[in-house]
Formats: structure tokens, C-alpha cells, sequence
């Protein structure tokens, strides 16, 4: 049975969704002919009011792309609309305060593809995909022609090799690229505190299939001397605490873009069990985790119960496998490797030089 959060958050979900279709309705893009000296790089934005990881990378690129001399800001529709979720004072605006002239550059989520069928001729536009997988959540026959037919559309960005491949395999004509997103070591990273016997998890996400996952252990009675956190409604900060006091962290997502919370388990020390989601199937190796089939709650069951007996036998099983995580997640995906990337692509993309240090695949 849902809980009274999950009822509140699914009503806001839809109450969201209705208000964003309605201004989507009462607002339009505007455009110009006479071209711009300096161009501004405009990222469509949903207004949600409640977290969204993908938002939040959003937002994290404008500030990088202002930070480095190119122009860009977070475009909502509501006028006045800003996420106040987390911290920032990232440049936004809305709808009705901006006027797109030859020159700038139109990003666009994969969720609101259907805005590219209302814009002039050749305006260049990018769409940034964070999730493969919601390519047709709005539409399933036409959506192909803004992948493939407008030739403003200079990029298709991802941001994980999965969505890269999925992408490549629909729309082979499109220009589809791929950027790293970044992990916030500042916040989390791994202490070498002796951590509790704890397992931590996330709630949202294929809230079933946790739901029987602890129920068999419990009644094999596999958790006897470990407790269970359930991480809801925390801020970032709260999370990377929590985590830095996990030992295991159980990842039950399904079909993720990348799958960040994962990864950022695996950053703040934690012995990661579960689907990597397809999107997180690059960072979740053996070497340091254990994948699970979608699923498969027998084997899922399975391998807590063996981290556990691994755990009894020594007590710093669990802390050196997540050594080994944390150190390969903050260096493949560091801060510093998204902001090359992002700075030297949409340098890229809009004519400008290049550094010479960027690496972009």
C-alpha cells in the first residue's frame, strides 16, 4: 500500500505536470532575424518545484558555461520560477523574457521535444537526453523527425555510454555526443570512521521490489545486528551523511540515464548491491560491486545475505571494496572532466576556440 508521502508526491507529480502543459500552452518562444554579437546558449527548463537530478545538472552547466566567458541561462516558463530545491544563483529567466536571435543556441530536455516542431526554420538547437528512456514517454510516432530531419539540430548530448548506444541505434543520422557528469567530492566522499552496521537504500525507486528484498531478510533473519535506513526527503547533504555511515547500499533502479545515486554511494565509501540500470552499467564493476538482474529478488537476496556473512568473517570487507568504488568514481567522473567537457562542446558547437586540454568523446 502507498504510503501518504508517495500519495503527496505522486498528486504534486500530476498537479506539476497539468500546470506545465498549461503554460506550454500559453507560452511561446520568441524569435528574431537580426542576429546577436554574442551568443547565449538558452536551456528549456521544466518548472518543477520538487527534486529532479536532471534539473539539477541543468542548472550546474549553466553556471559552468557563465563561468568560462559563454553566455547561458536556465529558461522556465513560469515568469518568476526558480528551483529553490537547493542552493544557487544560477542566471534564469523565463519564456516571455527571451528573445532567441540567429547565433544563439536552443538546449532542450528529451521530455519536451515536442517544442522543436514550432521553431523557425535552422534554428540551432541541441537536445540534451539525460535518460534514453523517456525519448518517447510524450510521444512515440512522430518524435524520430526532431532526432533526425531538422538540420538546426546540432547535437544530441548524453550523458552515459548506454543512453549514447540507444540513441545511436534509433536515430542513426543524428550527431549524438557524450559528456561525463561530474561528482560533487565536496560533499561526497569516504571517511575512515568505523561505520556501523547499516544498509541504506532509496525508497522512490522501485519501492516493490526494496519492499521484498527486506521482507525476505528479515524473515530469514539475515539482518539480525544490522540496521536499515531508508534515505527519503533528505537534502544532498543529508544523503552524503547518511551514506559516509552505510556499509552496503542496495540500488534498486531500473531504467536509469546514469544513475547517480549509485555512483554516489560508491563515492562516500559504500559496498553498492543491485541494477545498475543500464545507464550505470560503466561504473558498476566487480571489482567493487555486485549487479543484480532487474528483478531478481532471489539474487538480490542472495547477495546482501553473502556482503553480510563477508562482513562477519572481516570486519573491513565491506569498507575496502568501497575504497576501491570511491576512488574510480571521483576520478572518472570528476568535477573537473564535466566542466571540460561541457565548456569545450558548446565552444564547439557554437564556432568558438577551443581549449586545447579538453578531451571530448
Amino acid at each position: 500500500m502507498a504510503s501518504a508521502k508517495d500519495i503527496a508526491r505522486h498528486v504534486w507529480r500530476r498537479v506539476a505536470d497539468a500546470a506545465d502543459t498549461l503554460e506550454k500552452r500559453r507560452s511561446a518562444l520568441v524569435f528574431a532575424e537580426k542576429p546577436t554579437s554574442r551568443p547565449t546558449v538558452f536551456f528549456l527548463t521544466p518548472d518543477h518545484a520538487i527534486p529532479s537530478g536532471g534539473i539539477r545538472v541543468i542548472y550546474r552547466h549553466v553556471d559552468i558555461l557563465n563561468q568560462h566567458g559563454i553566455r547561458a541561462s536556465v529558461v522556465h516558463r513560469r515568469p518568476g520560477f526558480r528551483c529553490r530545491w537547493f542552493e544557487n544563483d544560477t542566471v534564469v529567466t523565463n519564456v516571455a523574457a527571451v528573445t532567441i536571435r540567429p547565433g544563439d543556441l536552443l538546449v532542450v530536455p528529451e521530455v519536451d521535444v515536442e517544442v522543436l516542431g514550432k521553431l523557425p526554420q535552422g534554428t540551432r538547437h541541441v537536445i540534451f537526453n539525460q535518460n534514453s528512456h523517456l525519448t518517447w514517454k510524450r510521444q512515440s510516432e512522430s518524435v524520430g523527425s526532431f532526432y533526425t530531419a531538422d538540420t538546426g539540430l546540432l547535437a544530441v548530448i548524453c550523458v552515459s555510454d548506454h543512453n549514447r548506444e540507444m540513441m545511436r541505434m534509433a536515430f542513426p543520422a543524428s550527431p549524438v555526443r557524450r559528456i561525463h557528469l561530474g561528482i560533487d567530492r565536496s560533499v561526497f566522499y569516504p571517511t575512515h570512521d568505523t561505520r556501523p552496521h547499516r544498509i541504506a537504500y532509496m525508497p522512490r525507486r522501485s519501492r516493490d521490489d526494496a519492499e521484498q528484498v527486506l521482507a525476505i531478510l528479515r524473515e530469514r533473519g539475515s539482518l539480525e545486528g544490522w540496521e536499515v535506513v531508508a534515505l527519503d526527503g533528505l537534502s544532498h547533504e543529508e544523503v552524503a551523511d547518511e551514506l559516509r555511515r552505510a556499509r552496503i547500499f542496495m540500488a534498486f533502479t531500473r531504467q536509469e540515464g546514469f544513475g547517480l545515486p549509485a555512483a554516489e554511494a560508491m563515492a562516500c565509501g559504500c559496498y553498492v548491491i543491485g541494477h545498475h540500470g543500464f545507464g550505470g552499467r560503466e561504473f558498476f564493476l566487480a571489482q567493487f560491486s555486485t549487479r543484480v538482474e532487474t528483478g531478481n529478488t532471489i539474487a538480490f537476496v542472495s547477495a546482501v545475505e553473502q556482503a553480510i556473512k563477508a562482513e562477519a568473517v572481516d570486519s573491513d570487507w565491506c569498507a575496502e571494496k568501497g575504497r576501491r568504488a570511491s576512488r574510480f568514481v571521483l576520478q572518472r567522473y570528476s568535477r573537473d572532466h564535466e566542466r571540460e567537457e561541457v565548456v569545450g562542446v558548446y565552444r564547439e558547437l557554437l564556432g568558438l576556440p577551443r581549449p586545447a586540454l579538453v578531451a571530448f568523446r
